[in-house]
């Protein structure tokens, strides 16, 4: 059985591979080490997974506009709902924590791919 290369499979698969954490280059080495520990490199084919230090940089930058603004939805809603309530603020701070937590992983999943579709990596 050939193996077909990264860049000839669907947009739809390598989207998919990249929200799931796996390798761009070759769709089978992982980019964590843990729940949010990011490889230098991956351990199948060797790509590096970093690009002159700016994919944490980057990814950093993109997770806190996407936990802005959705904390700044979901505090309208909630101070139109419900006005401000004593737990307000822990309520956002909450869903801040798990708004990291959710997006770590494929946002720089997703930064990786693009970095390595452009060709920034290997």
């Amino acid at each position: 059985m050939a193996v077909t290369p990264a860049r000839r499979l669907p947009l739809r698969s390598l989207l998919r591979s990249a929200f799931q954490g796996y390798c761009p280059n070759c769709l089978l080495g992982k980019l964590f080490n843990g729940l949010l520990r990011p490889r230098h490199s991956c351990s199948v084919c060797g790509l590096p997974f970093e690009h002159q230090g700016g994919t944490f940089t980057m990814t950093a930058y993109i997770l806190y506009l996407l936990v802005c603004a959705a904390l700044t939805i979901e505090g309208v809603v909630l101070a139109l709902a419900f006005g401000f309530f004593p737990g307000f603020i822990a309520v956002l701070l909450v869903s801040a924590l798990a708004l990291l937590l959710l997006l770590h992983r494929p946002v720089r999943g997703l930064w990786v791919w693009c970095l390595w579709r452009l060709g920034y990596l290997g």
